[in-house]
């Protein structure tokens, strides 16, 4: 039996070069977007650690902005500093001021300066971060309206008293009037920051990498938002005079006659030192002097 010699099409191996070229596309934008990926990861961590800033922030800065009326609110830390400490409410940031330094100080590349004024700059800080743009060089960020900060602050629990931190309570006095004794202090501490930034709306690389795709829209950028929130006693008091003047609303005998006089100083015969008691008495701590001179 004479065998005929099968010859083989010069195409048998068109099918594992088209496999070869068809992966190495797919890789290559497989690895294009997780490279991608690592930089809106960043994105994502500067963002949270901005929230976590401008909320820390709040709890050490009070906020000055008068639409929000917080020094007419006595359950505020601005409010409470109005009436016991008022010099607190000169150390204070504006929502636009903290934007302002998360510009400069998170939003920046590595090794940037901080310096006091940068509260008062308009505009993104000269250096970017070193991963904050796509393959054709264009930054994420484009420019200032592209990030936003707040701060809000309310009460914690959301039921607990909105005047004063502790209830007022009656307590009687010698002439009849009951004395309404309270301890004041701000109730409404819970300091949230909030930061969202909008990033690659203008790249034309990432919408060349992601046009729109049946029901699936086109690239137009990615928004990362986080909030963060402390619970913090804002309470600041401002020397001792101001300590005296809150603490001295919680104790009656300093500011009416709980018992008559009369009730008392006929048994001086008996203990003389009757006559010395000082009732309501509210004296702050005094450093001994010998102490001082060491």
């Amino acid at each position: 039996m004479k065998r005929i010699p099968i010859r083989r099409a010069p195409q048998a191996g068109q099918a594992m070069v088209e496999f070869i070229l068809s992966m190495t596309m797919v890789m290559s934008v497989l690895l294009l977007a997780i490279a991608m990926l690592g930089k809106f990861n960043d994105v994502r961590n500067r963002t949270l650690m901005s929230s976590r800033y401008v909320a820390w922030e709040r709890t050490v800065w009070t906020d000055s902005d008068a639409k929000k009326n917080l020094v007419g609110d006595s359950a505020t830390t601005e409010g409470w500093s109005g009436t016991y400490g008022s010099p607190a409410l000169a150390s204070s940031k504006l929502d636009t001021e903290l934007k302002a330094e998360v510009m400069q100080r998170l939003f920046v590349g590595n090794n940037a300066p901080v310096a006091g004024a940068d509260r008062q700059q308009n505009r993104l800080a000269s250096s970017k971060p070193a991963m904050w743009q796509d393959y054709g060089g264009k930054a994420f960020l484009g420019s200032a309206n592209a990030v936003t900060v707040g701060t809000n602050v309310s009460a914690d629990p959301a039921t607990s008293r909105t005047g004063s931190a502790l209830a007022h309570w009656q307590v009687p006095t010698a002439g009849g009037v009951p004395y309404d004794a309270q301890l004041a202090l701000p109730t409404r501490t819970l300091q949230s920051g909030t930061v969202s930034l909008s990033v690659a709306q203008d790249s034309d690389v990432l919408k060349r990498l992601w046009p729109k795709n049946g029901l699936l829209p086109a690239f137009t950028g990615l928004t990362f938002s986080d909030t963060n929130v402390l619970m913090t006693n804002t309470w600041a008091p401002n020397g001792s005079a101001s300590n005296k003047a809150l603490f001295s609303r919680a104790v009656p005998a300093a500011n009416v006659a709980l018992v008559p006089s009369a009730g008392y100083l006929g048994l001086q015969k008996y203990a003389p030192e009757i006559s010395s008691l000082q009732f309501g008495r509210v004296q702050q701590d005094v450093v001994p002097s010998n102490r001082l001179s060491q």
